[in-house]
Formats: C-alpha cells, sequence, structure tokens
C-alpha cells in the first residue's frame, strides 16, 4: 500500500532563525556547540535553542519545542 500523499500548507509560517555566539552567549569558557535564535512568524517571543553536552534543547520550552527540529542539521 503506498503512503499517504503528504498534505502542503497553503500559506507556511515564516520561521527566521539566527546563528548566535557561543561564546558570547554563554561565556568564554563555555563549551556549548551551538545557539541560535529562532523566530516564528505568529509567535511575538522568539526561542532560543542550545547545543551542548545535554543534547538540543529550548532554553524555555526543552527538547521536545518544535524550534529545535528546525535548526538541527539532519531535520
Amino acid at each position: 500500500m503506498p503512503p499517504p500523499p503528504a498534505q502542503f500548507e497553503l500559506f507556511p509560517e515564516r520561521v527566521l532563525i539566527e546563528v548566535l555566539d557561543a561564546q558570547r552567549v554563554g561565556g568564554a569558557r563555555t563549551r556549548v556547540r551551538g545557539v541560535w535564535r529562532v523566530h516564528f512568524g505568529s509567535e511575538a517571543k522568539a526561542h532560543r535553542v542550545w547545543h551542548d553536552r545535554h543534547g538540543w534543547y529550548c532554553e524555555e520550552h526543552g527538547p521536545h519545542c518544535r524550534a529545535v527540529p528546525a535548526v538541527r542539521p539532519e531535520a
């Protein structure tokens, strides 16, 4: 049985991703691998996504936030 057809958004949400300097955000001795600011067009507040020894996570919402797959390279 073939997979169902993909559903496309008629009005896709705009996503802005900004790469931040991990040392400026976390300090000179940080071990953070990357920090991103993700802003979805429908939300007033931006998300801050971190990648460090704990994995990938949104600063406010944790690893299951929709901003995490927006910046992950394998997503």
